[in-house]
């Protein structure tokens, strides 16, 4: 009896033994696996920084051939009157070098009233919203979708991504791309948009089977605004894989600083993201280190024109509009101008 007893509590202590070891294993397994992937991400950011250094001589063209022009050019975000006083225009200018609020860091994306240049609404049934880049004050966000609603003809939504300084800007860029943290900004983003389809969704279940509306939810990013989306997609495919609600979106990037789109974590399955189109200057220092540069990585369409610059309604909206992108071949988006279907 004393034998069998000591038999049972040999082989009780080799199973917690064994148990031990094996959670061990896989702790280590798993840090090892952590490690690899922190040692990619970081090997991501090397490649980056010498991406940015071997073009850097772009840099200075980010305002063009002639940047003062800018600060007076027609339809130009920098031009003052397009502000609604002196006060918010020097507030805006002074947001993109440096960070006035250096104690309160805003990372959450935030709704701003619809603007619209036009008297009515052609397209109902579809919700146009826009995603900014780094340095873009709440007035500048407004301006460029007011640009937007007057190319497209139709009411345009900022979210606004806020800036805190270019230094801060340039690390939560930064953190999104080169380091694939899913940000706040990304989060919060993502919910948001996800709320709409949840809304569409419903208004869908009342719409009659015979009606021939398209109705959907089109996305316009600009620059670090590229790098949110292309995380907000990359999680709303692995969250809902293969959710029909997804066929309504449309994603349009401008000058976008990603370098893979959509973004995913490491071992996730890729499924087919919404439609996109991407558009840039080629010698826009911005898409030149982000969507020119991963153009392997990048899903949907690729317009190309020579030209400088990264403003949005200065370098590209102006240009757009006139039918310079897609000399070769119409974009969706081009058919979507003054208010298309």
């Amino acid at each position: 009896m004393e034998d069998i007893e000591k038999d049972i509590s040999s082989s009780g202590l080799a199973s917690k033994v064994a148990t031990y070891f094996w959670w061990k294993g896989l702790e280590k397994i798993e840090s090892t696996i952590d490690n690899f992937f922190d040692t990619l991400r970081i090997k991501k950011l090397i490649t980056t920084i010498f991406i940015g250094l071997k073009d850097i001589d772009a840099l200075p063209k980010v305002l063009g051939d002639n940047p003062l022009e800018t600060f007076k050019g027609e339809d130009s975000e920098l031009n003052r009157k397009y502000y609604d006083s002196t006060e918010s225009y020097i507030k805006t200018l002074e947001k993109i070098p440096f960070d006035l609020t250096p104690l309160k860091k805003e990372n959450t994306i935030k709704r701003l009233p619809t603007q619209s240049m036009h008297p009515t609404n052609p397209t109902p049934n579809e919700k146009w919203f826009f995603i900014n880049g780094i340095c873009t004050s709440t007035d500048m966000a407004i301006i460029n979708s007011r640009m937007l609603s007057k190319v497209f003809g139709r009411p345009i939504t900022p979210l606004h991504n806020p800036t805190n300084g270019m230094i801060a800007d340039l690390a939560e860029a930064i953190k999104g791309r080169d380091l694939d943290q899913y940000t706040n900004i990304a989060r919060t983003t993502k919910d948001l948009l996800w709320g709409e389809l949840q809304d569409l969704k419903t208004q869908l279940a009342y719409t009659p089977v015979n009606s021939n509306q398209s109705d959907k939810i089109v996305i316009l990013v600009h620059s670090q605004g590229g790098i949110i989306i292309s995380n907000v997609v990359g999680r709303l495919l692995q969250e809902h894989p293969r959710d029909p609600l997804l066929n309504h979106l449309e994603i349009y990037t401008f000058a976008s600083a990603h370098d893979d789109y959509p973004s995913f974590e490491q071992g996730e399955v890729h499924f087919s993201p919404p439609f996109t189109e991407h558009f840039a200057n080629d010698e826009d220092y911005v898409a030149m280190i982000g969507v020119l540069n991963g153009i392997s990585n990048t899903n949907g369409r690729i317009y190309v024109k020579k030209g400088t610059g990264h403003l949005l309604n200065y370098h590209y909206l102006k240009d757009f509009l006139s039918g310079k992108y897609d000399v070769k071949e119409q974009s969706r988006l081009s058919r979507l101008r003054n208010g298309n279907r």
